[in-house]
């Protein structure tokens, strides 16, 4: 671990560049703003640290001797690696921000990555942060540009930019409904089947909410939705999960009187959404809105 006294022997060294460059203590001391007495001390520490002489004065100035010249190539090494981590600073604070999105837990469910490539490609600037939320979450206070969530905002400083209502029903596997049959309506799933879900689908789902309200069944919850999936389709029990499913293998029970839907919000902070990153951003989820 670097002490004080290491970094008093590195300043030492850029004095002795400096000293080497100039080959005038008063000169140099000019150079660096300090006085003769503060460089000679520097140099003395440094020549006493070492035990050895690295500068010869006399009446017409100063210069390094062959060791102080050698250890001088040092400093020039120290030097140029601050002046690589000062360029590459430079650099990055150059580049965009990345636009920063906030999302409930569970929104991947429900929103597809559709075209990523052609968008990555076609703004090659632009880096994305996603940041899962499991409680309600509110962009300024999070520092986010964009949130894509199931509750509606209340923030003052926050324009809804698009609303998708996805529809819902109710699912199981094929091996589930073979071995305990198919309900005949409501109150048979409430009674004489197991139910799977998910505690946050209560807060938007009012014929969800009531299942799980009267079922005495209840077998399995998780807050997420790739363990709901996975449970459903293990025979795990009944599921609501939105329409799109009855495509990837799991059974719709569309016969049942069931509708019902869930609503996604896209929002942005008023100050951040005009930004030409963060409008490219917004667009292309409004792109994805449209398509699920």
């Amino acid at each position: 671990m670097i002490n004080r006294k290491d970094l008093q022997n590195i300043e030492s060294l850029f004095i002795l560049s400096i000293l080497d460059e100039y080959r005038s203590k008063r000169k140099a001391a000019e150079a660096i703003g300090a006085s003769v007495d503060t460089l000679n001390k520097y140099i003395n520490n440094l020549e006493e640290e070492l035990r050895l002489k690295l500068v010869i004065s006399s009446g017409h100035g100063c210069k390094l001797t062959p060791k102080g010249i050698k250890i001088t190539k040092t400093a020039s090494q120290i030097e140029g690696i601050l002046r690589q981590i000062y360029a590459e600073n430079a650099q990055n604070r150059q580049k965009n921000p990345p636009v920063k999105i906030g999302m409930d837990i569970g929104i991947s469910n429900n929103l597809m990555f559709y075209d990523m490539d052609a968008f990555l490609s076609r703004f090659p600037d632009i880096q994305i942060q996603s940041m899962i939320f499991q409680d309600h979450f509110q962009l300024h206070y999070n520092n986010l540009d964009i949130g894509i969530s199931y509750h509606e905002p209340n923030e003052n400083d926050v324009a809804i930019l698009a609303v998708k209502n996805i529809e819902c029903r109710l699912f199981a596997s094929l091996a589930y409904l073979k071995k305990y049959g198919y309900p005949q309506n409501i109150k048979d799933i409430v009674k004489n089947h197991r139910i799977v879900g998910k505690p946050d689908n209560l807060h938007y789902d009012k014929h969800y909410r009531e299942i799980f309200k009267n079922s005495e069944n209840i077998r399995y919850i998780s807050n997420s939705s790739g363990s709901l999936i996975d449970a459903v389709r293990n025979n795990a029990g009944i599921c609501v999960l939105p329409l799109r499913f009855a495509e990837e293998g799991l059974v719709c029970l569309d016969h049942l009187d069931w509708n019902s839907h869930i609503s996604l919000y896209l929002f942005s902070r008023k100050c951040a959404k005009d930004l030409p990153q963060v409008r490219a951003v917004i667009n292309y989820f409004k792109e994805i809105f449209k398509k699920i």
